[in-house]
């Protein structure tokens, strides 16, 4: 039987993108097999569109678990490779001949997207410089974006819907102004939802605004062909732009950064190291969240830094 592999993917977006360096060590050590990802209904679209993915199944977490036994044996037999970043008794009632472990005492002491790494690393794995995945576009969006004719663009995703990442509106819009006068092009895209936090900012003359106008895929073509530098906090964008190898600004306050770091070449990570407090992980804050009001004078140091 042909090798065919199953990745049980991670369920939220930016947790998916940390898991797409595994993606492409799995297409490269297996060219020629059938790759299916499970997935969730929030990162359906993402992989449905990724190059490097034959299949995709999408997996609800709200199912009873009579639903999610039925899922599995549905699935068994079907599979001589069975990659599981989740951790879950998939690969027990799958019965795939190879499968990634049970027992993982790294996870929690190195980055994730290292640490998924040591996962698949007892499956064979080429360890060589590997080719990237891409998302596909259709010919009618790539026109579109092309149309925009970007300049080389600082980009922006500093909006969050958890609690504590987001960095204070009244910050961006100064450190916004400031940055026009400076002359950086700027691009500021997120979700739909994403509006109300940005507000009268998409309205500066100066900024191209894309909040709740681009699918992911959408901005993993912008970021790829339009984007000089990205301003970020911990989200799937920073991910995303890390990815791509995109000199990343990031900032951090409610989480600590050393987990979920960029890992581009070249970034710099700003957080408030004057605070006891800074990265305790705890919601709600008595304090407001002010491990995120980092200077504006800051950022452009650092944006500048690596412009």
């Amino acid at each position: 039987m042909k090798d065919s592999i199953i990745i049980n993917l991670t369920t939220n977006i930016g947790d998916a993108v940390l898991c797409l360096p595994v993606l492409d060590k799995m297409r490269a050590s297996y060219p020629k097999s059938k790759i299916t990802a499970i997935v969730s209904h929030r990162t359906k679209e993402l992989f449905m569109r990724n190059d490097f993915v034959d299949e995709v199944i999408v997996f609800n977490k709200k199912w009873t678990i009579k639903q999610k036994i039925k899922f599995g044996l549905d699935l068994r037999g079907k599979y001589n490779i069975i990659v599981d970043l989740k951790n879950t008794l998939l690969p027990l009632i799958i019965g795939a001949k190879e499968r990634t472990p049970f027992v993982r005492p790294f996870l929690k002491k190195l980055h994730p997207k290292d640490a998924y790494w040591e996962v698949v690393r007892n499956l064979g794995i080429c360890e060589n410089k590997i080719k990237k995945s891409s998302f596909n576009i259709t010919s009618q969006e790539k026109k579109k974006w092309d149309q925009l004719n970007l300049k080389p663009s600082l980009f922006v995703g500093c909006s969050s819907l958890f609690p504590g990442k987001s960095y204070p509106y009244h910050r961006l819009k100064v450190l916004t102004y400031e940055l026009i006068r400076k002359k950086f092009p700027i691009v500021i895209f997120g979700e739909d939802r994403d509006r109300s936090y940005y507000r009268d900012i998409l309205s500066i003359n100066g900024v191209v605004d894309l909040v709740g106008k681009t699918s992911l895929s959408e901005v993993f073509y912008l970021l790829n062909n339009y984007s000089k530098l990205l301003l970020s906090v911990d989200s799937s964008i920073l991910h995303l732009g890390s990815y791509l190898n995109i000199p990343i600004v990031a900032l951090f306050g409610l989480l600590k950064s050393f987990r979920f770091t960029p890992w581009s070449d070249k970034y710099i990570v700003l957080k408030r190291d004057d605070l006891d407090c800074q990265s305790c992980g705890k919601t709600p804050c008595q304090l407001n969240y002010e491990c995120m009001n980092i200077s504006e004078q800051e950022i452009i140091a650092a944006i500048e830094a690596l412009w």
